[in-house]
């Protein structure tokens, strides 16, 4: 969390910038039988820092995607919505989905500003340097359908997600490209494959009598290749 990076996590492209806290897994999931997901923030610094979060639906968790309408103000919320959080502390965000109970997966971003807290006796030129250090984080939240129908297709490395919620897909094996093997431990996938969207495995040679693929889906594996 102290390099600014650009993240390409299982499909999903998410950019993150510098950063005193650590928000835990950049992809978060709300499963269908769940209404809330808890996010651990901690500050591995020796100060303290004002967490906040915004929240807002997205139309793809893809990069690129537009803020969009919420269907109502009590969809989605956040308990708290701020904290001050102390130095070499952890503390948790609630975050409450309260929308409608339907068959569409919905998207959203989730916005964390990271600002240090100061006194009043900081000088001019301390708090010129701490609004510099002010940050904003940004990951996704997905929220599965109420009513989810998971149905997939596998051939030959390509997998399509053909029902109306997205799943994790994991594959590990021997790499397609020898070179690419590191210590002989093989190669490792791992992406999100959202609804009417088709994966084709890149590294692992899926031909491979002893690479694995699966899938992950309300918290339970499905082998669909051994």
């Amino acid at each position: 969390m102290n390099l600014k990076v650009k993240i390409l996590v299982s499909g999903l492209a998410i950019s993150m910038q510098c950063s005193a806290i650590n928000v835990g897994d950049i992809t978060s999931i709300i499963e269908a039988k769940q209404s809330l997901v808890a996010k651990e923030i901690e500050n591995p610094s020796d100060t303290a820092r004002f967490v906040g979060l915004k929240v807002h639906r997205i139309s793809t968790p893809m990069e690129g995607g537009e803020i969009i309408p919420m269907e109502s103000a009590a969809e989605i919320l956040s308990t708290p919505s701020g904290l001050v959080l102390p130095g070499s502390a952890k503390d948790i965000f609630k975050i409450i989905y309260q929308g409608p109970a339907d068959e569409q997966e919905r998207y959203y971003r989730l916005s964390w500003l990271d600002a240090p807290v100061g006194s009043s006796e900081d000088t001019t030129a301390t708090k010129s340097a701490q609004a510099s250090a002010v940050a904003q984080i940004n990951t996704i939240l997905v929220v599965a359908p109420r009513k989810q129908k998971f149905d997939y297709s596998y051939k030959d490395g390509a997998v399509t997600n053909t029902g109306n919620v997205s799943f994790r897909i994991v594959a590990a094996g021997a790499c397609k490209d020898r070179s690419k093997d590191v210590e002989g431990k093989g190669c490792r996938e791992r992406y999100y494959v959202m609804p009417d969207t088709t994966i084709q495995l890149k590294y692992t040679e899926f031909s491979d009598a002893k690479t694995n693929i699966g899938i992950w889906h309300d918290s339970e594996y499905i082998n669909i290749q051994r």
